[in-house]
């Protein structure tokens, strides 16, 4: 079992990118399988995928635990708090054995899988014995994970890392990542086959990056939309549906009752607003209740503009006057009794100029997962 003082000396080095960069890679190739997600999640400081809506613990929990060891500990945040009870602490764990990657992980995912009556004690007692077992450093990067604070390596080293380490090319770690949001998953792809990794329903993908532009016409031969909402992204199958925000929060409790017509999955994008008389703050507090109420007198609002997997196939590298097509037809078979459906509506060019903000998108353009778009973009005030 590799140990986990390993991820703390990777994650306090100095040295510049390409050195980080080489240690990330270096610890990857001499690691067992079993062990390249647990190691590149600790690494990225979070054990749950990105859009994964579930809390490791609470701060409060955290501050408890870190006491229990030295009351007396002082710190700016909690990371260093937790350094300072373990310097001055009174008591060891009883085994007394060097953390272990494996261990460490699976005491977190303990954590995070803990609930119902009784599930903070239970959390407190797992991080307390993380804690007792940990040098102070270990320490202060155990619980910076706990408490979701992205002290690790970014999306973007990880996947030079994983490059150098599994010998692929950035590029196609890159978009296996904007498929697939979890570079723990991804890693462990990229050391057997990484092309294995597709859209899916249900797992939220990283969006093109669709950039603003001051000056434009209107007058070019792109199709122009609207905008008066939030982007976000759609997911459907045959059982449930699923709806996430550019940045990935899952905010599916307002689509419960979306549904498509049997042995049919969809992936689309598009935007969340609200009924006419509403604002764009009404649609955020939407975003941000963790359930919907069923008396709110709030209608949201879903418009799509595109489609890129249906039934089982990415549509991606389809030109968008294509994916446009099957996404007219598609929209015909969506139904919820809650939420109003729409496609988007091209902007005739006599009126394209009166809309302030505007989503323009070339005909013959691909679908760049989890990069800039080369041909489409938008206009904000």
């Amino acid at each position: 079992m590799t140990e986990y003082i390993k991820i703390v000396e990777i994650l306090t080095s100095g040295g510049g990118r390409r050195e980080r960069i080489r240690a990330v890679a270096d610890l990857l190739q001499s690691l067992p399988s079993e062990e390249i997600c647990p190691a590149v999640r600790l690494l990225t400081g979070s054990i749950k995928p990105s859009w994964s809506s579930r809390a490791l613990t609470s701060m409060n929990v955290v501050r408890d635990a870190i006491l229990s060891i030295y009351d007396k500990a002082e710190g700016v945040d909690l990371g260093e708090l937790a350094e300072n009870a373990i310097l001055h602490r009174r008591q060891s764990s009883i085994m007394n054995e060097i953390l272990t990657i494996d261990y460490v992980y699976s005491t977190l995912n303990k954590m995070l899988e803990s609930r119902g009556k009784g599930s903070d004690d239970r959390r407190r007692s797992l991080l307390i014995g993380l804690l007792l077992s940990s040098t102070p450093l270990e320490g202060r990067y155990i619980v910076l994970t706990s408490i979701g604070f992205k002290a690790g390596i970014g999306p973007k080293m990880m996947a030079s890392a994983i490059s150098q380490a599994f010998r692929v090319k950035r590029e196609e770690v890159w978009q296996a990542y904007s498929r697939l949001p979890d570079m723990g998953l991804v890693a462990l792809s990229a050391s057997s086959d990484l092309h294995s990794i597709r859209l899916t329903p249900g797992i939220p993908f990283v969006m093109m990056e669709i950039p603003v532009l001051k000056e434009y016409s209107t007058n070019s031969n792109h199709i122009f939309y609207p905008r008066r909402g939030i982007r976000v992204q759609i997911h459907l199958s045959q059982d449930r549906s699923w709806l996430f925000t550019a940045r990935r929060k899952d905010i599916s409790h307002l689509v419960e009752d979306l549904k498509i017509n049997l042995m049919r999955s969809a992936i689309m994008e598009g935007e969340l607003t609200v009924t006419d008389g509403h604002s764009l703050k009404e649609v955020v507090r939407l975003i941000n209740r963790k359930r919907r109420s069923k008396r709110s007198a709030i209608r949201p609002s879903l418009v799509m503009w595109d489609l890129l997997y249906l039934d089982g196939r990415e549509l991606v590298d389809m030109e968008y006057s294509e994916r446009l097509s099957r996404l007219s037809e598609l929209c015909r078979e969506l139904y919820s009794p809650s939420i109003e459906i729409s496609q988007a509506k091209p902007l005739d060019k006599s009126i394209r100029g009166s809309y302030p903000q505007l989503m323009a998108r070339a005909p013959s353009g691909p679908y760049l997962l989890g990069m800039r778009s080369k041909t489409d973009f938008q206009t904000v005030p």
